[in-house]
């Protein structure tokens, strides 16, 4: 909407002659600068551990099969909307003629959406946890002690209370926001590429 939004203000300012800024960047531009933006802080949050070759050839297979995981649900969840596509299409239709939304399709859709985020919740605690755990013994001491310190750095800094926090959590929070980063595949084939080949 926004992007159709521009492209009329644009060809309006065209036809009135208005002269248009070359230099106004595109939506795709800013959503460059953003990423950019985050792989800089994933750099950061990478760079002091020192990562060896096998290291990073390790992680990127187990971050694949966790997302395949996550995938299968999603799959799941899709399947189960597709079960009742005739019922959401007949009520999306009910609904943009003004009729009122049965209570029962509410409750159902409101259980749906409950039991998929609950179901994402419990899988993805699950991987982190299988993951943190498979990674563990190829890290050093030393890269460990610098993923549970810079997790509790980023609690803090949001001023969430890290006492009642072990370091294995602390230790998983990190593999979870970094290892697990969708992205992450990429950052660190690029990280090996310019760093240690």
């Amino acid at each position: 909407m926004r992007r159709m939004g521009l492209t009329l203000a644009i060809v309006c300012g065209l036809m009135l002659g208005i002269p248009q800024q070359s230099n106004t960047p595109t939506l795709s531009e800013v959503d460059q600068l953003l990423l950019a933006l985050s792989d800089i802080t994933w750099f950061n949050n990478i760079r002091p551990l020192n990562l060896t070759k096998s290291q990073i050839e390790r992680l990127i297979p187990v971050h694949e099969r966790a997302y395949k995981q996550l995938e299968q649900l999603i799959q799941e969840e899709a399947k189960e909307l597709r079960n009742r596509k005739d019922e959401i299409l007949r009520i999306r239709e009910d609904t943009s003629r003004g009729k009122s939304l049965p209570k029962e399709f509410q409750d159902t859709i409101k259980r749906l959406e409950s039991d998929a985020a609950q179901k994402r919740r419990q899988l993805r605690a699950r991987v982190v946890s299988e993951v943190a755990t498979e990674l563990k013994p190829h890290f050093t001491e030393e890269q460990i002690g610098y993923m549970v310190k810079r997790s509790k750095e980023v609690l803090e800094a949001t001023r969430v209370d890290v006492s009642q926090l072990k370091d294995d959590q602390l230790y998983a929070l990190f593999v979870e926001n970094v290892f697990l980063d969708s992205r992450a595949p990429e950052l660190l084939h690029e990280w090996r590429r310019k760093n240690l080949e």
